[in-house]
């Protein structure tokens, strides 16, 4: 599986699961131009690697947004996006307010919308778009209500998108992962192994691996789809493993 003369997007490619796809990448050949938010010391590690620009901006600041995508646009058209960019607000609910959802879904929603509609109008037939959504959609939430919103709200956008898009010859994907280490896992994330079948925790490389196979012509007849990579966590009711476990 190569991407030899391929340009692909990759917003919030500096850490975690977006760096992990940009290396993957460009390790096949694809030339990438990426976005980061925060993290200016690994941009510059993965434009020293081959990444041919990364980009700074805040999808939260619509104005920016704006003009980044204008200046995207008079690029080369892109081969692929891969719409990973995000951003959580923990909040209890007495605590959440209306400026921190706006927040959310400017970065999570509005941004992958706005960057889709901008550029896939140069994209090419057999072009692909993967978005990073979250099994948070999924579910419910106690304390990240506007995450778990933003991400169900990615997942349905996704199968509107292949809908309309469709007949251009484009695919779009959505990639939904559970508990992944990116080097911020917290006590309680480890915790899921236990409720994991796997017995572990993603991996970046995980996710990425996903998203070569989308955004490669072996997945040419694949779109509309929401796929969970989580180690089949959300597959275990906690009640009926501690049942099984008292046998």
């Amino acid at each position: 599986m190569t991407f030899n003369n391929k340009r692909i997007l990759v917003t919030g490619a500096s850490k975690g699961i977006g760096r992990a796809i940009a290396e993957s990448l460009l390790a096949k050949g694809a030339e990438i131009i990426g976005t980061y938010n925060t993290g200016k010391q690994e941009a510059d590690e993965l434009l020293a690697a081959g990444v041919s620009e990364m980009v700074q901006v805040d999808f939260a600041d619509r104005e920016l947004t704006a003009k980044v995508l204008a200046s995207l646009c008079k690029k080369p058209p892109f081969d692929g996006i891969v719409s990973n960019a995000g951003v959580v607000e923990f909040e209890k609910w007495d605590e959440l307010t209306l400026d921190s959802w706006d927040r959310v879904f400017d970065v999570n929603v509005r941004a992958t919308l706005s960057t889709i509609k901008a550029l896939s109008k140069s994209m090419p037939i057999g072009a692909s778009i993967v978005v990073i959504a979250s099994t948070d959609g999924l579910i419910g939430s106690f304390s990240s209500i506007s995450y778990s919103a933003s991400k169900a709200a990615l997942i349905n956008l996704t199968k509107s998108l292949a809908n309309i898009l469709g007949s251009s010859g484009i695919r779009v994907n959505a990639i939904s992962p559970g508990w992944v280490d990116t080097g911020m896992s917290t006590e309680e994330s480890y915790e899921a192994t236990q409720l994991t079948p796997l017995g572990r925790n993603g991996k970046p490389e995980d996710v990425a691996e996903l998203v070569k196979f989308l955004l490669s012509d072996a997945a040419a007849f694949i779109t509309g789809g929401n796929y969970i990579v989580d180690g089949g966590y959300t597959c275990v009711d906690s009640i009926m493993k501690k049942e099984n476990d008292a046998l």
